[in-house]
């Protein structure tokens, strides 16, 4: 049978096919929601309505080896007026309409976006944060691809809705949505395109990793001090802050990425009248504040300590379930490449190797530009117990993003002997609290502190019931 071809078009309906794999990657969205135009096996230019698009459908189906199925032709003629019957549809915001339209030209690879309102929107809100305009045209490709700029759009093809997506972003499970605005007691629906905004833009701040820094590197790109958040926010055209929004932020199924039409759409974005009318100063407009290393968002942790609060936000850099050995920190100031190399710490040369209080001084030496020194403790488990009486340190129990941990048992799981000593990567906040991405050395192991001990894995505030000021940090680092 010959074969059928489609092309993705954008339009404000949910009834288009698509057929995408999900990844593991604990992603913003896990499939791409995508929107398709039957296209016969030599292409034209591609066709401009609904009712064209109803001829070609009947027509491609009619030249299949002589086989009409009259149903199929049914079904997308039930399409196209669904599709009629949610034009000039409320999405629960009356000043945004779903009217983007799109014209690929397949004779030159371009692809021209009139941007609508939800997408204006979205470029004023990323401007007022201090967004460059690259960087926000790439993330408007992406979300074009995924959503067709329509916040009430539900992800296609998936039954389960525990794993369907929703909105702008698609983001898996739907749930998201509310768990964020019940964080940040933000009123309205979870379909409202206000709603969805002001979720990107505060999570655009923190809600990333570097899961799939190796396949954008292997691809050819040159990645900002290898970490993606960096990337897009310095990206100096559009096409890369695009690849940087996908694979950093949106993590979808890799094999699914469609990176060429996402980076046509940020390039349509970035030339289009509405978003260059838009002023970008790189600057925030409020009193934000954070670095490159930390993007921080302040979040009440309820917990038992000194009544501090919890910082939501990530570090970036260090992998999380591709490697067990520290070679990822050649990439670092470390140096730490190969099994022998010790970087800024090469006493333990001599004994200890690679221990997790060795893995700990020297991920916070690189995190926080080489300002940390050799706490010289017996043993890792008590460096929190040495540190709350030095006053160049704070020493509570609110965990913030390039913090260091230490404790005896607990959590980390040290014995009661020596302990155990980490370092928080990340920091996310959810209805039942806090939870943190650690980074450790020496992790899984019998004690010897081989080569192959580096590990990263997620605890929850529950965890840390009752364990007291275990979080440590300098008064001169910047988290």
């Amino acid at each position: 049978m010959p074969r059928i071809f489609f092309e993705t078009i954008t339009t404000c309906s949910s009834t288009w096919n698509s057929d995408h794999s999900k990844n593991g990657n604990s992603p913003n969205h896990s499939k791409s929601v995508n929107f398709y135009r039957l296209l016969p096996s030599v292409r034209g230019h591609p066709l401009k309505t609904s009712t064209k698009l109803m001829a070609a459908g009947a027509a491609l189906l009619v030249g299949l080896n002589g086989l009409i199925v009259m149903n199929v032709v049914s079904a997308v003629s039930g399409s196209v007026a669904a599709l009629t019957s949610n034009v000039g549809k409320s999405l629960s915001a009356a000043e945004y309409d779903c009217g983007t339209s799109s014209d690929d030209d397949s004779t030159t690879g371009t692809t021209s976006i009139a941007p609508n309102k939800v997408a204006v929107a979205i470029a004023e809100a990323f401007a007022k944060a201090g967004y460059s305009k690259a960087s926000t045209a790439g993330a408007l490709g992406v979300i074009q691809f995924e959503s067709g700029m329509n916040p009430e759009q539900e992800q296609i093809g998936e039954t389960n809705p525990a794993l369907r997506g929703f909105g702008l972003n698609q983001w898996t499970p739907r749930s998201k949505i509310q768990a964020w605005m019940d964080q940040h007691n933000v009123s309205g629906k979870d379909s409202d395109a206000d709603v969805q905004i002001k979720m990107l833009v505060d999570t655009s701040k923190s809600d990333w990793n570097n899961f799939y820094l190796d396949n954008i590197e292997a691809e050819g790109y040159n990645v900002t001090d290898h970490d993606l958040h960096k990337w897009w926010l310095h990206a100096d055209n559009p096409e890369d802050a695009s690849i940087a929004w996908l694979a950093g932020y949106g993590r979808g199924a890799w094999n699914d990425r469609h990176e060429e039409e996402r980076k046509k759409y940020a390039r349509s974005y970035y030339d289009s009248p509405e978003i260059s009318a838009i002023e970008f100063t790189g600057k925030a407009s409020d009193d934000s504040s954070g670095s490159d290393n930390v993007v921080q968002a302040s979040c009440s942790s309820d917990d038992d300590g000194d009544g501090g609060s919890a910082v939501v936000g990530s570090v970036g850099g260090a992998p999380i379930g591709k490697t067990r050995n520290f070679g990822w920190l050649c990439d670092t100031d470390a140096k730490v490449c190969h099994d022998g190399d010790y970087g800024p710490f090469t006493s333990f040369a001599s004994g200890g190797h690679y221990q997790c209080y060795w893995y700990a001084l020297v991920r916070l030496w690189v995190i926080h530009h080489h300002d940390v020194a050799n706490w010289n403790t017996p043993v890792g488990g008590d460096v929190h117990v040495h540190l709350a009486s030095d006053p160049a340190y704070t020493v509570d129990s609110s965990p913030h993003p390039g913090d260091g941990i230490s404790q005896f048992g607990g959590a980390l799981g040290g014995d009661m002997s020596s302990g155990h000593i980490a370092v928080v990567e990340e920091v996310k906040q959810d209805a039942n609290g806090w939870r943190i991405r650690i980074s450790e050395g020496n992790y899984g192991t019998n004690g010897s502190g081989p080569w192959e001990g580096y590990n990263s894995r997620w605890l929850t505030q529950k965890q840390f019931d009752g364990a007291g000021n275990v979080f440590f940090r300098k008064k001169s680092w910047k988290n």
